[in-house]
C-alpha cells in the first residue's frame, strides 16, 4: 500500500502538509506513539501517529523528525485534536528529512486509521504469499525442488502470525510450526474425521485447551470419499478462519492445494 492511497481515503481525514514527491513510498505498518524518541519500537515502512504530546518547544521537532527519518517510516500524521494545527517548527524538519507530513482531522480517531492500514498491509501481504504458494505448488509437482510443505507454513509464520500444522489422519504431525503436544494432535485430528464424515465443508473450527484451530481438509487426488476421510492429510490451523475475509481462504486453499501434491508425490514414490 502506497502514501498516496491513504491520502485518497477519505474517510481517513488525512491532508498533506509536505512531501508530495514521496507519497509513492510503500506502507508496511503503523505505530501510535507519543515518545521522543520512539526508534527502538520502528523496524521502517510504518506510518506513525502522534497527538505531538512530546513537543515542549519548538526545538523538539528536529531531533524526533531526524530519529523517524533514520529509522525508515513511510510517513509522519500529526493529530490536531489536542495540541490544535501542527506547528511550523514540524512541518520544517519533516521538509530538511524528505519526511511525508500529514496532519489527522480532529473528528478521526487514530484507532480508524490503524484499522484501515492493518486490514490492507494484512490484505497484500496475503495476495504476495498467495503468489509465493502457487510458485511452489508448481515447483512440487515436478518433483522435491520446492522443499515442501514446510517452506510455506514457515511462510505463513513469518508473514502473516499463522501457525500450521500438517496432521495424519491419526494426529501425526508431517510439518509445521514445532511439535503439537500428542494430546492435541490426535484430538484435532479426531475433530476433523468427525466433522468430515457428516459432510460439512471445512474449514472445521474447534476448540481446544483454550485454543481455537481452523481445520482444512488437503483431499488427494483419484480417491473416493470414503477413503479420502480416512486417509488424507488435514492442515491445522491456530486460528478462527471466520473471521477471514476471503482473500486469506483462498490463500489457504492454495496452502492445501501444494500439501496435496507433496501428499501424492510421497504415494506415487512408494
Amino acid at each position: 500500500m502506497r502514501l498516496r492511497a491513504l491520502l485518497e481515503t477519505g474517510s481517513l481525514g488525512l491532508r498533506l502538509l509536505g512531501g508530495e514527491d514521496e507519497l509513492d513510498r510503500t506502507v508496511r505498518g503503523v505505530m501510535t506513539t507519543d515518545l521522543r524518541d520512539p526508534s527502538r519500537y520502528l523496524s521502517g515502512g510504518e506510518l506513525v501517529l502522534t497527538g505531538l504530546a512530546w513537543r515542549h518547544s519548538p526545538e523538539d521537532s528536529e531531533p524526533f523528525v531526524r530519529i523517524l527519518g533514520a529509522a525508515g517510516v513511510a510517513g509522519l500524521a500529526a493529530g490536531e485534536a489536542e495540541m490544535g494545527p501542527v506547528p511550523e517548527d514540524l512541518v520544517a524538519a519533516c521538509a530538511r528529512h524528505r519526511l511525508p507530513l500529514f496532519s489527522v482531522s480532529e473528528d478521526v480517531a487514530f484507532a480508524t486509521i490503524t484499522e484501515h492500514v492493518v486490514r490492507q498491509v494484512s490484505t497484500e501481504r496475503a495476495g504476495d504469499l498467495a503468489a509465493v504458494v502457487d510458485r511452489h505448488r508448481r515447483l512440487m509437482s515436478s518433483g522435491p525442488a520446492g522443499g515442501g510443505p514446510d517452506v510455506v507454513l514457515d511462510l505463513l509464520v513469518t508473514d502473516l502470525d499463522l501457525r500450521a500444522w500438517v496432521l495424519s489422519p491419526t494426529g501425526r504431525t508431517v510439518a509445521g510450526s514445532g511439535e503439537l503436544a500428542p494430546g492435541i494432535s490426535a484430538r484435532l485430528a479426531g475433530e476433523h474425521l468427525a466433522a468430515a464424515r457428516t459432510g460439512r465443508l471445512g474449514p472445521h473450527r474447534v476448540t481446544v485447551e483454550g485454543a481455537t484451530y481452523s481445520l482444512f481438509p488437503v483431499s488427494g487426488g483419484g480417491r473416493d470419499l470414503r477413503e479420502t476421510v480416512l486417509s488424507d492429510w488435514l492442515l491445522a490451523v491456530e486460528a478462527d478462519a471466520g473471521d477471514w475475509p476471503a482473500e486469506r481462504l483462498d490463500l489457504l486453499h492454495g496452502v492445501t492445494q501444494l500439501i496435496a501434491v507433496e501428499r501424492d508425490r510421497r504415494d506415487a514414490s512408494r
